[in-house]
């Protein structure tokens, strides 16, 4: 399958919006929902065929998220840094350039609408659709949230577990194939052990744009 590999680097930037889970969920609510988050991507993509510009792609994935809370009864908030590490996949990918993929000639006999709407899935999909596993490494700052409360700064460190999905669709790209941008739909949720041994979590979506420098090839 290796028959030709191509290198890129990538950087993801956006709002993020998190919600409470599991026992977090329990003492505490929204808070702040728009946070940021960045991520870099160093990705290489494995040729399917040695003539066919189809393969998949495998990335290491480094970021920072941010997430923030209010206690159930409104006195606190929890605010959340994570940077984190990531193996991602992406299971179809294409190298080159887009009017190459072909994708019209497998679709063109499905029925009028149908066959625009499986367009659109696989466009999003190749290049786009990939999942994540890896490891965030939390800061959880609990702070006084109302004027006139007495609370001392309480911080906790967590190492998280991070599994998620997402869509990255390429929305340009330059006529020499080096350079692209994307829109970045991501969906996850950290996880992590309590002192008290139960369960904390939290979900993220991820909503912005990302940039793609495409800058080393070995074969055809």
């Amino acid at each position: 399958m290796v028959n030709a590999q191509h290198l890129s680097f990538k950087t993801n930037f956006g709002t993020s919006f998190s919600s409470p889970k599991a026992d977090l969920g329990v003492v505490a609510k929204d808070g702040k929902k728009m946070q940021v988050f960045i991520t870099g991507e160093l990705a290489n993509h494995f040729n399917f065929k040695k003539k066919n510009g189809y393969g998949m792609k495998l990335a290491v994935v480094g970021g920072y998220d941010y997430a923030n809370f209010l206690a159930k009864n409104g006195l606190t908030e929890l605010k959340i840094t994570t940077p984190n590490l990531r193996l991602r996949w992406y299971p179809v990918s294409f190298h080159g350039d887009v009017e190459d993929m072909k994708i019209g000639k497998l679709v063109e006999k499905l029925p009028f609408g149908v066959d625009m709407l499986a367009l659109l899935l696989m466009y999003t999909s190749v290049n786009g659709l990939h999942f994540d596993y890896g490891v965030g490494f939390g800061s959880i700052l609990e702070t006084a949230y109302v004027e006139g409360v007495n609370f001392p700064d309480q911080t906790v460190k967590r190492t998280m577990k991070y599994t998620g999905w997402g869509l990255q669709p390429v929305i340009f790209q330059s006529e020499s194939n080096k350079f692209s941008v994307n829109a970045v739909f991501d969906f996850g949720k950290y996880s992590w052990t309590n002192a008290n041994k139960g369960t904390s979590a939290f979900k993220s979506k991820h909503l912005g744009f990302g940039l793609q420098w495409h800058f080393l090839r070995k074969g055809k």
